[in-house]
Parts: C-alpha cells; structure tokens; sequence
C-alpha cells in the first residue's frame, strides 16, 4: 500500500468519523456504562477491591510513619553523639591548655578512636578517656 493511497483512507475515515460522531460517542459510552455495570452487578466486587486499596494505603501510611519515626530517632542520636564528641573534646583541650600542652594529631586520633569505639556507652568512654590521657573521672 503506498503513502498516497494509505493518506486517501485516512481522510474516507476522518469525514465518516465527523459524519457520524455521535455513533462514535455513543458506543464509546456503551463500553464504558458496561464495564460499570459488570463491576457493580455484584456490588461486593467492587466493595472488596476498595476494601483492599484502603487496606494498601494505609499500610503504607503506616511503613510511611515508621520509617520517619526511625529515621529522626536516628537524627536525634546522631546529634547527641556529636554533642558528647564536642564536649569531650572541648574538655580535653581544656585540660591539655592547664597544662600547658596541646592536641597533637596522634593524640587527636586517639580521641576520635577512641569516641568511635565506645559512643554508645558514656560510662565506659569516660573511663577509657580517662585512662588514655590521665584526665579525673567526673563520674
């Protein structure tokens, strides 16, 4: 079939088409108002497939809470963790400023390991920080 002839059709079919337009309109509601009626003809098809998206939405709403909940529970331990890494530090220099010294990069590295060992447990980096560069345990 040539490009001429396949244009020639095209145009047959365009001028039935505005022809009979409401033909067209008219099976087009046709299919639609029978799909309606083949889901509605027993109303519990339809109420259990809106039953089942309802139950989808909300157990994603719920997976959707969850996941903010952890995630800003996360933030805020994060946050702390840093504000005990600041204040630990802040007191070490203090200490090493009264006597004069200061945070080297060896000694700054043993901090920071030593924080990253034990962050979960203040009792025990207390004790450790303590121990690696003689400073009084506060308790």
């Amino acid at each position: 079939m040539s490009w001429a002839k396949v244009k020639v059709v095209a145009k047959k079919i365009w001028l039935r088409a505005k022809k009979f337009w409401w033909a067209i309109v008219l099976g087009l509601l046709f299919v639609v108002v029978a799909l309606i009626g083949a889901l509605t003809r027993n109303g519990a098809y339809l109420a259990t497939l809106l039953d089942f998206m309802d139950v989808k939405r909300n157990a994603h709403d719920q997976e959707m809470e969850t996941i903010t909940t952890i995630h800003n529970e996360e933030v805020a331990e994060k946050n702390a963790r840093l504000k005990e890494h600041l204040k630990r530090r802040a007191e070490l220099e203090d200490h090493f400023n009264k006597k004069g010294e200061t945070l080297d990069k060896q000694k700054e590295a043993e901090l920071k390991k030593l924080i990253d060992e034990s962050y979960n447990d203040p009792a025990k980096l207390a004790k450790e920080l303590a121990a690696a560069f003689g400073i009084e345990e506060n308790g």
